[in-house]
């Protein structure tokens, strides 16, 4: 069938060709050619089996040899159509062959597991930057160290070459530099008599040759290493003096030991003697950077925020890792004022110089949101999430581990259960969404991610989570236990966070109680209220199985960890004392017998110290969920034990405890504690025990406010009241009054330019003011106030009632003429008090 159709095409085509044609004889080929057409239609319309070419060759070879049917052959055309029809024959024939014989049959692709995982590993493969662990820092150390014998060899070849005579200096480089100094003296004074002589106007340029560039840079590599920024100028002067090309590399690294350092003053000049035109990239960065380097971490860095914008003001703006640096040392510092300084600079650098932030400055922004400006919130999960969609979604910058864990520990502060599950949804996707053909993935979670997925679990209590990512860690630790990374190992943030979730920790069910003859003597009498009643009996139930263990000594039975969390408090401290028996024995070379049965047996918490968080979080516990009389001897026993100085923290803390323990026998307690308590507090309440500096306004509250409630609890009114008094004249409430001045870069007024930022992010009312004095609320005297009505003493009433809204109104002038204020036209720090 497919022959007759190309036949049949063959033929209309020749057909149609001459049907068009003349006749010499003036007749049309349409006459001739209409019988040829009904021919060919009845044979293609026919149900009879066609002939074969042989065949129908034969039949019609007296026809074809006719001259008068074929008058084209008279005229000599090269084309045929017998002859194209012959070689059609002969193509199918041959494409029949090679079909007959699967010679062009398609063949099934097949690939080895070799080229397979070639092929996946280029398809899966994700560009992750590596960050520099283990051997390559030790190859950088290497290659430091062989530039520095390099430098050292070049110096002393210098030196036998210019102080062969001289005797031997601890610094040569001061030698070599005196002498070429004399040399090029020398040279200059004769090279101005010989042309004072020609009186000539041209002045020759062409170096002496003195010093090559190699030694000059070995000059200033060694006068840095020695921290001599001066002998490293000299030897740049002299270079110019020689007429020698100076090396941006070398005069870079003169210009970053000076910010390093934070000499503002000689970053300057040598920016000017050195610097033709503008300042490169490099030069503005290192500028910015002496100015950040020279301003005390408590205050705010506005020579730095001036030079940033005046290199704006010159359409020079800084590089984007200038913005990244400043906004750094804007959010490390205590101030609320530089973390909103901080938002202000991102949202003023996208308008004014760089748009798109790189994935640094993103991840950077994200952590921030973790720890807002006000203090309404723990967290801003909201905005971090739109940072993260616009840096992975809109920009399609690819996410690093530092970017997974900041928007983790974002969503995981919180504290909301949906937005820690997020935090754990972004862990999951962080392992499982990019791996490569092996399964490898390129995100390998470190301390970091561990430590933001505990700052949500604690938060809400689920100690499952908690001793499942201990044990996760535990397990990293061991994987790579001398391997290129160290980021797994258990330090004391970590069991911070653990011993918080075990504070926070709510028990399932409690133990009955069983009734003794101790219980019996107890009991509350028949004319105990039922509030009282309900207390004693809780206060019984809860403390029945929690008995005081020395802490140093191991427990008689064999410590061990049940697969499912601890169901009583006495549980609850079992475990914790474990662990901090664990702590303490792998931080000493022996091994412990306590705790060989354990899963992690190895010393895996060698790396944790004992500071004064850990130790506070470990009372924390003990707070929540033992005995007064347990936490009191600890208390006064692990500080002194391990050598280790109480925080402010500490004491607020212990004092917070005794003020909101129940009714009965542990008030006693609590009111003995207290008192050994505040004898201490008054030592420090004018002076930080550590560093010297005033210490937290909100600390100072929180103290103040506790003892005040303890002794009120314990119906010593007369006290408390002298307590407020004496309160209230140390801290009077015209003091809260007055606010500080404001500063320039927190002006509001809308400008299209200027040397602050142009973009706020952030309103007045919402930068909390870090200096408000101390005070108190209703909220903290409301016992007070409660016990007073019901004792009836109207004129201490009148009096709390005074001293509230004293307060309350001086905060109020305190914000109104915060808001109003305007910028001062004098400069002015910001200093923590």
């Amino acid at each position: 069938m497919a022959f007759l159709d190309s036949a049949i095409v063959t033929a209309r085509t020749t057909i149609g060709k001459r049907s068009f044609g003349k006749l010499p004889n003036g007749v049309s080929c349409w006459q001739r050619s209409s019988g040829c057409r009904r021919n060919l239609q009845a044979v293609a319309t026919s149900a009879e089996p066609l002939p074969i070419f042989e065949d129908f060759m034969a039949a019609n070879s007296g026809s074809i040899s006719n001259p008068k049917v074929l008058p084209v052959l008279r005229h000599g055309r090269r084309v045929h159509g017998i002859q194209k029809v012959k070689e059609l024959e002969q193509k199918v024939q041959a494409l029949d062959e090679a079909i007959k014989t699967d010679t062009l049959a398609p063949k099934a692709l097949t690939y080895s597991e070799g080229e397979l995982l070639t092929i996946y590993d280029d398809l899966l493969a994700v560009d992750v930057p590596q960050t520099t662990y283990g051997n390559d820092k030790a190859a950088i150390e290497a290659i430091l160290k062989a530039k520095e014998n390099e430098d050292k060899q070049i110096v002393d070849a210098a030196h036998d070459r210019f102080c062969s005579d001289m005797q031997e200096h601890n610094r040569p480089y001061l030698q070599i530099l005196a002498q070429v100094h004399k040399i090029l003296s020398r040279a200059e004074t004769a090279r101005q008599a010989t042309e004072a002589t020609r009186h000539s106007i041209i002045k020759s340029h062409l170096s002496l040759g003195i010093l090559s560039v190699a030694e000059c840079e070995a000059l200033i590599r060694t006068s840095l290493k020695a921290n001599d920024g001066h002998a490293a100028e000299a030897t740049i002067d002299l270079m110019k003096r020689d007429s020698m090309p100076l090396s941006e590399e070398a005069c870079t690294s003169i210009l970053k030991h000076y910010a390093d350092h934070g000499q503002i003053q000689a970053t300057e000049r040598f920016l000017a003697n050195t610097t033709i035109g503008s300042p490169t990239d490099i030069q503005r960065h290192l500028h910015v950077q002496a100015h950040l380097k020279a301003t005390p971490h408590d205050v705010l860095p506005i020579s730095a925020l001036q030079i940033l914008h005046r290199y704006e003001d010159q359409n020079i703006p800084a590089p984007m890792r200038t913005y990244t640096s400043v906004i750094t040392s804007l959010l490390s510092r205590p101030a609320s004022l530089a973390r909103a300084q901080a938002w202000d600079t991102f949202g003023h650098m996208r308008y004014v110089a760089h748009p798109t932030p790189d994935t640094l400055l993103y991840t950077l922004m994200i952590r921030a949101c973790a720890s807002p400006v006000t203090t309404r919130y723990s967290s801003e999960p909201e905005k971090a999430l739109d940072l993260w969609t616009e840096m992975t979604v809109d920009q399609k910058i690819q996410p690093t581990v530092g970017a997974y864990n900041a928007v983790i520990l974002a969503c995981a502060r919180s504290g909301t259960k949906a937005y820690v599950n997020e935090a754990f949804r972004l862990a999951r996707q962080m392992l499982d969404s990019h791996r490569d053909a092996r399964g490898v993935t390129p995100f390998r979670p470190d301390k970091k991610t561990f430590c933001a997925l505990l700052e949500g679990a604690k938060r809400l209590g689920d100690l499952g989570r908690v001793r499942w990512i201990l044990a996760e860690l535990v397990k990293a630790s061991s994987v790579t236990e001398g391997a290129t990374s160290a980021d797994a190992k258990i330090d004391d943030e970590v069991l911070m966070h653990v011993f918080h979730a075990y504070a926070a920790y709510n028990v399932p069910r409690q133990p009955k109680l069983v009734q003794s003859s101790e219980a019996a003597t107890m009991r509350p009498g028949p004319n105990a209220t039922t509030s009282e009643n309900a207390e004693a009996g809780l206060q019984q139930t809860s403390f029945t199985n929690s008995q005081p263990i020395n802490i140093e000594q191991p427990q008689e039975e064999t410590p061990s960890f049940a697969h499912l969390p601890p169901q009583t408090r006495a549980d609850v401290i079992r475990e914790v004392k474990v662990l901090f028996q664990r702590v303490l024995s792998d931080r000493h070379s022996g091994p412990s017998t306590a705790t060989a049965s354990l899963p992690f047996a190895e010393k895996k918490f060698k790396n944790v110290q004992l500071t004064a968080r850990l130790i506070n979080s470990y009372l924390s516990v003990f707070y929540r969920h033992a005995p007064l009389e347990e936490s009191q001897t600890l208390f006064w026993q692990l500080y002194e034990d391990h050598a280790v100085v109480r925080s402010v923290r500490a004491y607020v803390e212990a004092l917070e405890r005794c003020a909101n323990t129940r009714r009965g026998s542990e008030r006693d307690v609590a009111f003995s504690f207290a008192s050994q308590l505040w004898g201490k507090w008054e030592e420090i309440e004018d002076v930080h025990p550590t560093d010297g500096r005033l210490l937290s306004a909100r600390m100072v509250e929180r103290a103040h406010a506790a003892i005040i409630r303890l002794f009120t609890i314990t119906d010593r009114l007369d006290r408390a009241m002298s307590h407020l008094r004496a309160f209230a004249s140390k801290y009077p409430s015209n003091t809260v009054r007055s606010p500080r001045s404001k500063l320039e870069l927190q002006s509001t007024r809308t400008s299209l330019a200027g040397s602050r930022p142009l973009i706020r992010m952030t309103s007045a009312a919402e930068v909390p003011d870090d200096n408000v004095p101390p005070l108190l609320t209703f909220r903290d005297l409301e016992v007070l106030h409660h016990r007073l009505i019901d004792e009836e003493r109207t004129k201490d009433i009148r009096y709390v009632t005074w001293l509230c809204k004293a307060y309350e109104w001086a905060l109020r002038v305190r914000r109104d003429e915060t808001i109003k204020a305007r910028p001062s036209t004098q400069q002015q720090d910001l200093v923590e008090q």
